[in-house]
């Protein structure tokens, strides 16, 4: 494998000479460059006026108060998890409801809280947690939800929000997949009380490492600060000693220095300020990064619906705006060949493909859940049939007319284009 460096982006290729087309895309051009450069020229590598300026833009972006960035998407649920339980009282027999299609980082966080992740099957068009499903699973024990808006497509939060209402539920999104998508014209991440996400390299907006949480409430806000600095006492949105020359007065209030006042059993889950300032150049291109990864999702919804009849491409309802972190394809029961044959057909060409995002068959979740798989039929369903490629804004015009050309290459070989 032979790697280049360009400019406007990292190249991966192939010893065979071929361009792969990937999954995910980190985009850096000037302006990442120039913010960079400008966090190591002021020697300031822990969080700083870039973190400070990109949590305030990311929370403003998801119609929330505050953004508290961390090291990665699950810390940022676990945070968001352990505020919560802090503030609602919650124990360790906490029923908490994540659907049964999800990375598994979702569930994991909460058990890392020491909570029970309970399952919900999933809608078989837009993949999401199915709110038909939710009320089956609700028990005494049940405080929060998780819906989770994966591929890019958001969750129907209204049925979702009135069960939480009806049944005092707390509701905690996991954006991690789906930046700036809508819901009926409002941003997901605004219909709770705290949402997570991600903004790992794979996805839309990448700081290389790095995971936020939003919340408009201040005594959540002050657990999730205090909570990934260790536990610390101090909770203000920017550290003012973050500034070579200012000296913070809150400091000697007390006997103790309140920066190493530790008040909670916290974590070491801070980032610096360098990923602060890819995050900031990152969000300022974002119409620029969604528009492309739109025009990529109309191109290969048009070049691929000639196999319809045995593919299920993307279903966008009326009511939302998908942000297409990715391009989820599902086989149809009715297809004539198996989902990894095709696969392997698109990874030998050179096609990145991954499955699209199997759980309760995982061998970590088989120990600890046992063989849970048939209760969830959707779930299973695409677990075996879905896979997903690439539509991010690093794909070219020349890219989307080889991933069709491909496609077509796979069903002329399997004599099926006739029957289209």
């Amino acid at each position: 494998m032979i790697f280049s460096w360009h400019r406007k982006n990292f190249v991966v290729k192939e010893s065979n000479g071929m361009n792969k087309i990937g999954v995910g895309y980190a985009s850096v051009t000037e302006l990442e460059e120039q913010y960079v450069l400008d966090a190591l020229r002021n020697g300031r590598l822990s969080q700083g006026k870039y973190v400070a300026e990109f949590e305030k833009m990311f929370a403003r972006m998801h119609d929330q108060k505050y953004g508290i960035m961390c090291n990665s998407g699950t810390s940022a649920l676990h945070l968001a998890l352990e505020a919560l339980r802090e503030t609602d009282g919650w124990t360790d027999e906490t029923e908490v409801l994540v659907p049964a299609i999800t990375f598994i980082a979702t569930s994991n966080a909460v058990m890392h809280a020491h909570m029970k992740p309970v399952f919900v099957d999933v809608d078989p068009m837009t993949y999401n947690m199915d709110p038909r499903e939710i009320e089956k699973h609700i028990t005494q024990k049940t405080k929060c939800m998780i819906p989770v808006h994966c591929f890019g497509q958001p969750c129907d939060m209204d049925p979702i929000v009135d069960i939480a209402r009806k049944y005092n539920l707390r509701i905690l999104e996991d954006c991690a997949e789906s930046h700036f998508a809508t819901y009926h014209g409002r941003v997901i991440g605004s219909f709770s009380d705290i949402m997570a996400s991600s903004t790992y390299v794979a996805h839309t907006i990448t700081t290389g490492i790095g995971g936020v949480v939003c919340t408009s409430d201040t005594q959540l806000m002050e657990i999730v600060r205090s909570l990934l600095a260790h536990g610390r006492a101090c909770t203000c949105e920017r550290c003012i000693a973050s500034d070579a020359n200012k000296v913070c007065p809150k400091r000697m209030e007390s006997d103790l220095d309140r920066r190493f006042t530790f008040v909670r059993l916290g974590y070491s889950y801070r980032v610096g300020e360098l990923e602060g300032a890819l995050g900031l150049a990152q969000l300022q291109r974002k119409n620029e990064i969604m528009e492309k990864r739109h025009n990529n999702a109309i191109r290969l919804s048009f070049g691929l619906k000639q196999f319809s009849e045995y593919l299920q491409l993307p279903f966008v309802s009326d009511n939302v705006e998908h942000s297409f972190m990715m391009y989820p394809i599902v086989i149809k029961e009715s297809a004539p060949f198996l989902r990894n044959d095709l696969v392997r057909f698109l990874e030998k060409n050179n096609i990145e493909t991954r499955p699209m995002l199997p759980l309760l068959n995982q061998p970590i979740y088989k120990k600890i859940f046992g063989d849970i798989e048939d209760f969830y039929p959707v779930a299973k369903w695409i677990d075996s049939h879905g896979f997903y490629i690439g539509c991010h804004h690093g794909m070219t015009e020349n890219d989307i007319k080889e991933i069709i050309s491909v496609f077509s290459q796979y069903f002329r070989d399997q004599s099926l284009l006739e029957n289209l």
